[in-house]
């Protein structure tokens, strides 16, 4: 840098100076003739070569041979230049982007700062780097123009204690130091390290690259433990997995499409107001869409409910008429709300991502309503929570479904328990029999 500024100032001073000589010799004054002074009363025209002052109020005439000064110019801002990439930026670009070539575009426009040594390459093939970004980095590679500094040897009783590092959940890449391997069993020791603080890195397919400052001390154990974050991109994959696993479960698409029209029987449990259990037996019929009727039959009377689009009627008699039809309608929407073919395809309409801890437990916010699904380790839905946009004046809705029978192609939940979540279920539908009135899909 000091040598081309150097260069530049010698440079414009040899394109100035002729100029400024120039305009020095076309500015030097010319003595005046010595002339007799004028005698009194008299007034001496002016002669050849010489200039008679300016009057008052007036602007002197330039005179010949002269330059205005230059104005100063004004010098652009230059653009500002991206460091070359460390080892540890094309590993990460490796895993977000997926993508050789895209990081190969990277390494072409910044370079990189670290040397491509075998084992270097050897890390970054097992991160996904293909057989032309592998030699575009080591193409890229800095010289070595001067050779590095001696380390200073450190003595023998200048040796740090063993470093343990863990990964949780899954095990992962550890760089730290010089020293690069994989944990095993998500823990991994490293030894050698030189007294001080020391950088751990740590990577994972899958999940936020970490990293953390460890003090390392002579003769004493350290330990740096990390909890791995997945990435979203990876959680969303995950519950798109999980969700054709539930499908697949209840039959499929033509499993689903046999639970639109079914009819069948059973038994509502619930508890009065006494805390006394009732029994009330049901049969049912569930059209496709907003479409279900209930008729409860218990001893002493008999309540018929119905929905049909956004109308609602119901007809009691015996002794429920008139104290039976408020929970024979609270009973009869709640289970045309939470119908399990009905839950599924809202969700496949909607972002399903995967729980931190599990791919079995599927999550799908939104700004009016939630929900969060669990399933069975055969994939079937076991859990469901739904939380709408009533705030938290209202608990959410928690249904669990089990006793799957099966219906043809289809799956279809032999109990549904529906109540607040942290709470015991208000309604139990027990269903003994279950038919469906959808056209047999043929083989």
């Amino acid at each position: 840098m000091t040598r081309r500024f150097r260069m530049t100032t010698l440079f414009s001073v040899l394109l100035i100076s002729p100029q400024l000589i120039s305009a020095q010799s076309r500015g030097t004054p010319v003595p005046p003739k010595t002339t007799s002074p004028p005698q009194a009363g008299t007034t001496s025209p002016p002669q050849a070569g010489t200039t008679s002052p300016p009057q008052a109020g007036t602007t002197p005439p330039p005179q010949t041979g002269t330059t205005p000064p230059p104005q100063a110019g004004k010098r652009g801002t230059p653009p500002k230049v991206q460091p070359p990439l460390t080892l540890r930026q094309v590993i990460e670009s490796l895993l977000t982007l997926k993508n050789s070539a895209r990081v190969e575009s990277l390494v072409a426009a910044r370079g990189i700062q670290f040397q491509s040594s075998p084992a270097v390459l050897d890390i970054l093939k097992d991160f996904g780097a293909n057989p032309k970004l592998l030699a575009a980095i080591s193409a890229a590679a800095p010289p070595p123009d001067e050779p590095p500094p001696p380390k200073e040897v450190t003595p023998v009783n200048k040796v740090a204690g063993p470093l343990n590092v863990v990964c949780q959940p899954k095990d992962c890449l550890v760089v730290v130091d010089g020293y690069t391997g994989m944990t095993t069993q998500n823990k991994t020791t490293v030894t050698g390290l030189k007294p001080g603080e020391v950088v751990v890195n740590v990577f994972a397919d899958g999940y936020e690259s970490a990293n953390r400052k460890v003090r390392v001390e002579e003769g004493t154990a350290s330990e740096a433990a990390f909890r791995l974050k997945r990435t979203d991109v990876s959680r969303q994959q995950a519950a798109s997995v999980s969700m054709l696993k539930s499908l697949a479960a209840l039959g499929g698409m033509d499993g689903i499409a046999e639970l639109a029209d079914i009819e069948g029987d059973g038994v509502l449990n619930w508890t009065d107001s006494a805390g006394k259990g009732q029994e009330w037996p049901m049969t049912f019929r569930k059209r496709i869409g907003n479409d279900l009727r209930i008729t409860f039959k218990p001893k002493d009377g008999q309540c018929t409910v119905s929905i049909l689009g956004s109308s609602a009627k119901q007809e009691c008699r015996g002794s429920l008429k008139g104290s039976g039809e408020k929970l024979a309608a609270q009973a009869n929407s709640l289970f045309l709300s939470y119908q399990l073919q009905d839950v599924m395809q809202t969700l496949l309409n909607r972002t399903l991502i995967a729980s931190e801890t599990s791919d079995d437990h599927l999550e799908s916010p939104g700004t009016r309503d939630a929900y969060s699904l669990t399933l069975d380790p055969a994939g079937l839905p076991a859990d469901l929570i739904y939380k709408s946009d009533q705030g938290e004046a209202e608990k959410p809705i928690q249904v669990q479904y089990s006793n799957y029978m099966k219906l043809n192609k289809g799956r279809y939940p032999g109990r549904v328990a529906i109540g607040r979540v942290n709470g015991d279920p208000v309604f139990v539908f027990m269903i003994t029999s279950i038919r469906t009135n959808a056209a047999a899909t043929k083989d």
